[in-house]
């Protein structure tokens, strides 16, 4: 997969739904929303085929001699219930990212076998949750993701002052620093909501706070949880770091220049001069470079 071939499937997505947005005032948002959602559908199999091609066989090296902790002050914690395409490679990203962290892998009893293919004889050192069970749909799939990360006896599982979450349609593209695990709880800023803490496929977070905040506003967790459980967990916030900080170290919406973690951009091409082809060109190339 190449560069080149990820541009122009961009731009013909752009060209194709751009004119649309012409019509009549009370269309514009769902077309809108349409728009995001081929460019999210169209090119996320795309990115991570090109990122593959391009550092797979590194990373490859890295996960081979990769053992992380069982323990450890501060955690990566993937929750994922699905079979997902990019679970090998992500994992591999991480190991070449932070090795010192502990993993938790949250899953349900349908991939549970899945991830114990991928860990191989690496399982022993990878804490394995099975918060879920059965094959749901989209919907009800993402109400139970809402509930588990609202819920107080989830954060209680997390051995770690810090945990770092990841979602499937995440990439790293440099090391994770120290800087990072500051504040309760952040993630990338949302260009509609840049004064709050944020969040998306990448968030930090301090466990005993999460704790804190799920006991003292969700303490009854059989009452479902209406809200996307990051935008639930910004409002209850205070304690997070300046918009300038969360947009040059996690980027989704909001364009930066070297980010660390990168969530989903390809869903907000809108920002990123698509119609430039050089400028868009030269954008694409920093943000998928990974900097092994």
């Amino acid at each position: 997969m190449s560069l080149e071939a990820i541009i122009a499937i961009a731009q013909y997505q752009w060209c194709k739904w751009t004119p649309r947005l012409h019509a009549a005032q009370e269309e514009i948002s769902q077309l809108q929303q349409d728009r995001l959602h081929a460019f999210r559908t169209e090119l996320e199999p795309y990115i991570y085929h090109y990122l593959i091609e391009q550092y797979g066989l590194r990373l490859n090296a890295v996960w081979d001699s990769y053992t992380p902790p069982l323990k450890s002050d501060k955690a990566y914690v993937l929750v994922e219930r699905r079979a997902h395409p990019n679970y090998p490679f992500l994992l591999k990203m991480m190991a070449w990212a932070a090795p010192h962290l502990s993993v938790y892998l949250v899953c349900s009893d349908e991939n549970f076998e899945f991830i114990k293919a991928i860990l191989g004889d690496k399982i022993e050192h990878f804490n394995i949750i099975v918060a879920y069970s059965g094959e749901v749909d989209r919907d009800q799939g993402r109400a139970e993701y809402n509930e588990l990360m609202t819920d107080a006896s989830f954060y209680e599982q997390i051995d770690a002052e810090f945990m770092v979450t990841m979602q499937m349609d995440v990439f790293l593209r440099r090391k994770l620093t120290d800087d990072l695990f500051c504040g309760d709880y952040w993630g990338a800023p949302w260009g509609w909501r840049s004064h709050r803490a944020g969040g998306g496929g990448a968030t930090i977070r301090r466990v005993q706070k999460m704790i804190e905040v799920c006991k003292a506003n969700r303490s009854d967790p059989l009452v479902p949880c209406i809200d996307c459980e990051d935008s639930w967990m910004s409002d209850r916030i205070q304690d997070f770091p300046s918009l300038d900080f969360r947009r040059a170290h996690i980027m989704e919406s909001m364009p930066a220049e070297d980010p660390i973690i990168v969530h989903q951009f390809w869903t907000f091409l809108n920002n990123y001069h698509i119609q430039d082809r050089v400028r868009f060109t030269e954008n694409m190339k920093r943000i998928l470079t990974i900097h092994l």
